[in-house]
């Protein structure tokens, strides 16, 4: 019966690569993208050079041995390589997708990654494919074109499996936050990572604007739920709205969760008390209308906030 099976599927895989093979072709004879789909398709190019930029940089500084060293099993950088692999041909398509469509692919940026041994590289690889994927997600939800929504599901399936092995094989924490992803716009995306970023083309930027960051947000990683949690945010001068913001917790184990945020003392550090129920990977955004996360409701985030637990549930 498996004999039987496998060259069943190889023929579907095949027959599936070349319909791509097809479709990609189509695209050189001079039909173009809608600009909104050339600029989301930027956006993931933009993530895809981030996460390949830092595989390339963390396995080119650290050998296996240092790995070992470090507590990790040798065999775990061999599949960071692979992930490398994957990236990169992410990077490669991506570029000839947005070419194809009559777009200008940007090209690659100049980072600063903070990691200083195998451990705390991995923990930042974690971050930047929980973020991947997210972008994908929002991604395969605002795409016009039907091939470029299935390329971004296509990616989407193999940023969550990368998030997920390195959290759970890696990290020794859950895989998932919950039963649902959350979605992420290019502009949140690109808030969560402007802080790893030196400079970028600003050539390709003129010609390939993509959208602005929101104001950065921080949060204090040491609270826990029911527990009050400090941020650090710029509330904008003379704003007339302010005095009454909410803090969204975009979550995938309990949905959207919104609670006030606290103003009341100015000696004080600006707090939100993180809802009790949230675990995992949590997306927190300060909005000043708690209905919505509106682009003009945003005052700052999306900031992640990453609350790992174990298979019993208890937080780590």
């Amino acid at each position: 019966m498996t004999r039987q099976i496998f060259p069943i599927f190889t023929l579907l895989v095949l027959q599936l690569f070349l319909t791509t093979l097809i479709a990609a072709d189509s695209l050189s004879t001079g039909e173009t993208g809608s600009e909104e789909d050339i600029q989301i398709l930027n956006c993931a190019l933009y993530i895809e050079h981030l996460e390949s930029a830092l595989y390339t940089e963390g396995l080119s500084r650290f050998s296996v041995q240092n790995f070992v060293d470090a507590g990790l099993e040798p065999w775990i950088y061999g599949r960071l390589q692979e992930i490398l692999e994957h990236e990169e041909t992410h990077v490669n398509y991506l570029r000839s997708a947005v070419a194809n469509a009559g777009g200008h692919p940007i090209g690659r940026c100049a980072y600063n990654f903070p990691y200083d041994d195998p451990m705390s590289f991995v923990e930042l690889a974690s971050k930047f494919e929980t973020i991947g994927t997210a972008a994908y997600h929002g991604a395969s939800a605002m795409l016009t074109d039907e091939q470029y929504v299935s390329a971004s599901g296509a990616i989407l399936g193999i940023e969550a499996r990368h998030s997920g092995w390195i959290d759970s094989s890696v990290r020794k924490v859950s895989a998932w936050s919950g039963a649902f992803g959350v979605p992420l716009n290019c502009g949140q995306m690109l808030t969560l990572v402007s802080p790893y970023i030196e400079s970028c083309p600003s050539k390709d930027l003129e010609i390939s604007p993509l959208p602005k960051p929101y104001p950065p947000l921080t949060i204090s990683n040491l609270a826990r739920p029911n527990e009050l949690a400090s941020l650090s945010f710029t509330i904008p001068k003379n704003s007339t709205s302010s005095s009454s913001l909410s803090a969204i917790f975009l979550t995938s184990n309990a949905g959207v969760l919104t609670v006030p945020v606290d103003l009341q003392d100015e000696q004080k550090p600006i707090q939100v008390r993180i809802p009790e129920n949230v675990r995992g990977d949590a997306f927190v955004i300060i909005v000043n209308n708690a209905k919505d996360v509106l682009d003009e409701s945003i005052f700052a985030g999306p900031a992640l906030m990453r609350l790992d637990f174990d298979s019993a549930d208890r937080l780590e």
